[in-house]
């Protein structure tokens, strides 16, 4: 890990969909079953969930909207209790991934069912909007990280089994179009580098976890600009108010589990560290 980096825990089952609100950092410990609140006055919160959450992301009402992954449905959490935000009994074969909130409240999440089983993209509408659900985008690959740039008129999304980072444009409608490759990690750093969580920097560069890569790399312009090389598989990352860069990463506790084998069993140790800008810069 980079010189300088402040370790925040390292206590995690498996460390997912990092998100900062308010000074503090939420995390998923989705093989843990918990919500873990770091920093603030409180120093860090442990929520016990009996259905683990994998995706977040913030409401503009400030409370947090959670995929739950073998749910079919999205909840909100207003720092005590859950309740149901959106319900896909009739939308869902797989699994709940990650999710993205637009600035209007809208809320895409991914279906994922598989290496070699294209999932879906699904559009959940503002709260107190009266349309239903819908699919956004289809045939994706293991759709995982989302985010936006370019002023929120491009969605990136990484196909983690396709190896690649896909955009759309956002219509005015908030309709997906224009569908095309932003960048493919597979074609220019190898087979092993395939994207999972992602984050946009301020510059409206994007940074990717890389998971078996083990690395995490920011894209700006179709060119990879920056790398920061770890210890163990690279899960998911976030950009912190003051340009901090928040890493998470995981490793097998036991050397005869894969690390997919050893986090169905608990038997990983996930981490998750933060950069500071300063020594963010030192990478550009």
């Amino acid at each position: 890990m980079t010189a300088g980096s402040r370790l925040l825990a390292d206590d995690l089952v498996w460390a997912e969909s990092p998100r900062w609100r308010d000074g503090r950092l939420w995390v998923s410990d989705t093989q843990g079953s918990r919500l873990v609140i770091l920093g603030g006055e409180d120093g860090r919160r442990d929520h016990h969930l009996d259905l683990a959450v994998n995706g977040t992301g913030f409401l503009p009402s400030g409370e947090l909207v959670g995929a739950r992954m073998t749910g079919a449905r999205l909840d909100r959490f207003d720092g005590r209790d859950w309740s149901l935000h959106a319900e896909f009994t009739d939308w869902v074969q797989g699994t709940l991934g990650d999710l993205i909130v637009l600035p209007d409240g809208t809320v895409l999440v991914d279906e994922v069912r598989g290496p070699e089983k294209p999932g879906q993209l699904l559009r959940v509408p503002p709260p107190g909007s009266d349309e239903p659900v819908t699919a956004a985008a289809e045939d994706l690959l293991f759709p995982n990280g989302l985010v936006t740039v370019d002023g929120g008129a491009t969605l990136v999304v990484a196909e983690t089994f396709a190896g690649r980072l896909t955009a759309f444009t956002i219509d005015p409608a908030g309709k997906l179009t224009d569908r095309r490759t932003w960048f493919d990690l597979r074609a220019e750093l190898g087979e092993t580098f395939l994207p999972d969580g992602a984050c946009a920097g301020a510059d409206g560069s994007v940074w990717v976890a890389t998971t078996t890569g083990e690395a995490f790399v920011r894209i700006a312009d179709g060119v990879l600009v920056d790398r920061i090389d770890v210890d163990g598989f690279a899960i998911a990352c976030c950009c912190g108010p003051s340009g901090e860069l928040v890493l998470t990463t995981a490793v097998s506790l036991d050397p005869e589990l894969s690390i997919f084998e050893a986090a169905h069993r608990q038997r990983t140790r996930a981490s998750v560290t933060c950069i500071h800008p300063s020594i963010n810069d030192d990478h550009e």
